[in-house]
């Protein structure tokens, strides 16, 4: 019965991978703070799951970006779309203040804005509304404008969200340097096709508040577990090791400060470690929509580690000693040198729904993209099991290769895998032509986990399973050329 049920898992695997397609697209530089998740692409009007990802990557052409979908079907196919380029919008002038909502209220979170700083101090909200197909488009439109506003002074420092409760995401809050200690968290509330200023008093002002000392670390969420997306974290840099997660409550029509003390005050790490590394999501799967708050930093050289911060409805729980299984990934496969890991995927993270109930909709997994050598993105997959909660992590690339074959000769040139079945240790056998393009080995099991990998390639390599569980795994040999997957035993 247990050999049925593996060769049925290996099935539903390798008919998801042929599914995919081929893709070359990688994220670099020109992408961080333009990435965001959302509901992009429906399968009907009832799905709600946020498992699509939109990328816009500046060209080297001047005033041009091409826009990017990474969208995945209930069947958990994924595929990358990339646009025709944009022409005549630079986003230079956008700076990465981008957030995504319901700005249409269709009911669907599958819109972006664009906040455009169009002179010295004027700005305005480009829209960017998806039309919902399985590879969407979107149609743009410039839907408010104001004069007498410098968006440089809140770029780092805008979220979206449902601020004032009508049940929509089409919210943004921003927190406004004036410089001096002063700080004021304007709103702009969306009336389904253009936005009301809150002026310049905002819902939230402060004279002893230093804006910048929360910048790439501020997040909308439902942290006080009254239903709604409309309340906001902050990690705020005291120095020397000090950092607090400030708290807003939102009563609808202003913001209710949870005193300096914070909901969490920490000392394991410095604020400016997780800059831009910071996401609101459902980690703990209580049932608490966008809660909890996970960021992510480096232990040491060549390791990152995530830490989540648990909402209570009043306060976050957090153990600086406890962490979650998988939480810590060794990124020892970044050649070097590697002065800071985790600063691959700044701007960069965002959360992802995985599971494949269209009625889901509370997102607890985490997508990061990271500028590499081949296309990939890291990919945390959480669980709770019996009260316990664990990460699953894996690498899997953006498109898996079409090139699947059961047989252990794979592909024009011929790579095997022997002895197979195997108890411990299994030998890949890659041809002489092919092994100098091989980039990488890994091994995963059917659950699409890493269990194993190398970048030290030989025409014989051996892989040592002793202490995996019995079952069938999948070994991926990553060239310049392709990947071929070779499926092995251990008994």
């Amino acid at each position: 019965m247990k050999k049925i049920i593996q060769i049925l898992g290996l099935t539903l695997l390798v008919n998801q991978m042929i599914l995919a397609q081929d893709c070359l697209f990688n994220p670099t530089d020109n992408v961080n703070g333009y990435v965001v998740s959302g509901n992009f692409s429906q399968k009907n009007s009832n799905d709600k799951i946020i498992n699509d990802v939109v990328m816009l990557k500046s060209n080297n052409i001047n005033g041009t970006f091409s826009l990017n979908t990474f969208s995945s079907d209930l069947n958990g196919n994924k595929t990358l779309n990339v646009s025709n380029p944009i022409i005549n919008y630079n986003l230079a002038n956008v700076k990465g203040r981008m957030v995504r909502g319901d700005f249409d209220n269709d009911g669907h979170i599958d819109d972006f804005i664009l906040i455009y700083k169009t002179g010295v101090s004027s700005m305005r909200f480009d829209l960017f509304m998806s039309n919902g197909a399985s590879q969407p488009t979107f149609i743009q439109s410039s839907v408010y404008s104001l004069s007498g506003y410098d968006p440089d002074k809140i770029t780092g420092r805008v979220v979206s969200g449902d601020f004032d409760n009508d049940g929509y995401w089409d919210d943004i809050a921003a927190f406004y340097d004036y410089g001096n200690g002063e700080t004021r968290i304007h709103t702009f509330r969306s009336t389904g096709s253009t936005f009301v200023y809150s002026s310049s008093v905002g819902w939230w002002k402060s004279n002893g508040y230093t804006a910048t000392r929360v910048t790439g670390r501020v997040v909308s969420g439902d942290f006080d577990h009254d239903g709604h997306v409309d309340d906001i974290a902050a990690f705020y840099d005291y120095g020397n090791g000090e950092t607090r997660v400030h708290v807003w409550l939102s009563g609808g029509t202003n913001f209710n400060y949870q005193s300096s003390m914070g909901w969490c005050v920490i000392s394991d790490f410095d604020a400016s470690t997780i800059t831009n590394r910071v996401v609101s999501l459902n980690i703990d799967r209580d049932g608490n929509n966008y809660d909890d708050i996970v960021v992510f930093t480096n232990k040491i050289e060549g390791m990152s580690i995530m830490k989540a911060f648990e909402s209570n409805g009043s306060s976050f729980d957090y153990n600086p000693t406890s962490r979650w299984a998988g939480s810590e990934i060794q990124l020892s496969t970044i050649p070097s040198p590697v002065p800071d890991n985790a600063n691959f995927m700044n701007g960069k993270i965002v959360e992802y729904d995985s599971r494949k109930k269209p009625f889901q909709g509370k997102p607890s997994d985490i997508i990061g993209f990271h500028k590499f050598v081949t296309p990939r993105y890291r990919f945390w997959k959480s669980r709770n099991i019996l009260g316990g909660n664990f990460i699953y992590y894996s690498e899997p690339y953006y498109c898996e290769s079409k090139n699947i074959n059961d047989d252990t000769v794979v592909g024009e040139a011929p790579i095997s895998a022997y002895p197979n079945p195997t108890k411990s240790v299994i030998t890949i056998n890659i041809d002489e032509s092919l092994v100098e393009d091989v980039v990488e080995i890994q091994v995963e099991n059917l659950l699409g986990e890493s269990v194993f990998s190398t970048r030290k390639i030989s025409q014989k390599t051996n892989l040592d399973l002793s202490r995996e569980k019995l079952g069938v795994y999948l070994v991926k040999i990553i060239s310049t050329r392709d990947t071929r997957v070779l499926k092995i035993i251990k008994e």
